[in-house]
């Protein structure tokens, strides 16, 4: 019994931290710069602004999805062959994607404060 006080919140620490998957509100933008943005009119930047947007929602659809799927996996590895949980590949290029995204989102964020744009 002692030991199982003792290796169970191991055994938890080592299950929780193997899937490096991150959900769609955990991945940090991209720094890009708003240079390219500047040169853009009001209506183009609005326009851009809403492409991103839609793209940032389906990304991040799929980054979440991506991660749940990890999970599942990450459990049933466990369950039926520890070694295995240790090989996952989480959702590394999806999550970049939509880090990229959300970068491109602040800078014309960015440059529709600079034009003076009205949202």
């Amino acid at each position: 019994m002692n030991k199982l006080i003792y290796t169970l919140p191991v055994l938890i620490l080592a299950i929780s931290s193997c899937s490096t998957a991150q959900k769609a509100y955990e991945v940090q933008p991209i720094n890009v710069s708003v240079a390219p943005y500047l040169k853009m009119t009001c209506k183009e930047l609005a326009t851009e602004q809403a492409s991103l947007i839609s793209d940032a929602q389906s990304i991040g659809a799929q980054v979440d999805s991506e991660q749940q799927s990890d999970k599942n996996m990450e459990i049933a590895a466990w369950i039926l062959f520890a070694p295995a949980a240790f090989l996952m590949d989480g959702n590394a290029e999806s999550a970049a994607e939509l880090g990229s995204v959300k970068g491109q989102l602040e800078a014309v964020t960015d440059a529709m404060k600079v034009n003076e744009c009205v949202n």
